[in-house]
């Protein structure tokens, strides 16, 4: 698996403790201010506000170069969807 920061949004505990179980470096949405390479929110709108430049990774930054920030809202979807979306990076398989 591919080392990957997510910042997930207060309040969403054992998503938190699912996604670290899982192996991935787990960090507070509201108050992270380095390099993140995925965002975990849960309901109908996100609040884009909580992303600053702090956290958008660099392109020359390995693993996380030219491509971004990927948003998952959480809401229906088990911890294994979760974890699937953030290591292939897609909303749902391709068939």
């Amino acid at each position: 698996m591919v080392f990957i920061v997510v910042a997930v949004q207060q309040g969403l505990d054992d998503i938190k403790s699912g996604l670290r179980e899982k192996g991935f470096e787990v960090v507070d949405l509201e108050t992270y201010n380095y390099p993140i390479d995925a965002i975990v929110y849960e309901g109908n709108s996100f609040q884009i506000s909580y992303i600053s430049r702090n956290n958008m990774p660099e392109m020359t930054m390995g693993k996380r170069g030219n491509y971004g920030v990927f948003i998952v809202n959480s809401l229906g979807k088990t911890i294994d969807e979760i974890a699937d979306m953030l290591n292939t990076r897609y909303y749902s398989p391709l068939f």
